[in-house]
């Protein structure tokens, strides 16, 4: 716990350029890490499918060998997303709660002047809505 404090105090030292290198450096080892992982299934199915028509012990071992080490790297992936808090992205809008039922609201319906298109007198319809809610302040 006193070395996650130590590593946010060290951090908040860092200017800007400095915590983005961070952050693409850590991201890259993820991006490996997930490479090699997806790198290590294909290798298990290939020797699976090669282990089906000849059964060979050296095949066998290398599968397991292979089976454990995608089961460690797994084990620490998971334990690595438990850990971290996540980050949530810059560009991304802030959701906003609902303003609760109990308040009063008022409906603005704005309809077009004519039932009928002046042009070709086909009849109008409602093409889309815009929903909006604002709290009055007084």
């Amino acid at each position: 716990m006193a070395e996650a404090r130590a590593a946010l105090a060290d951090l908040t030292a860092l200017d800007r350029t400095a915590l983005e290198a961070l952050v693409l450096a850590q991201q890259q080892k993820l991006l490996n890490r997930d490479s090699e992982i997806e790198h290590l299934k294909l290798v298990i199915a290939r020797l699976r499918r090669m282990m089906f028509g000849t059964k060979s012990e050296k095949v066998t071992r290398e599968i397991e060998q292979l089976e454990l080490k995608l089961e460690e790297l797994e084990t620490r992936q998971a334990e690595r997303a438990r850990t971290t808090p996540t980050v949530t992205d810059a560009k991304s809008k802030p959701m906003r709660r609902p303003l609760p039922e109990h308040l009063p609201r008022e409906v603005h319906t704005h309809l077009p002047q004519q039932d009928s298109c002046t042009q070709c007198g086909g009849e109008l319809r409602k093409l889309s809505e815009d929903v909006s809610e604002m709290l009055e302040y007084k």
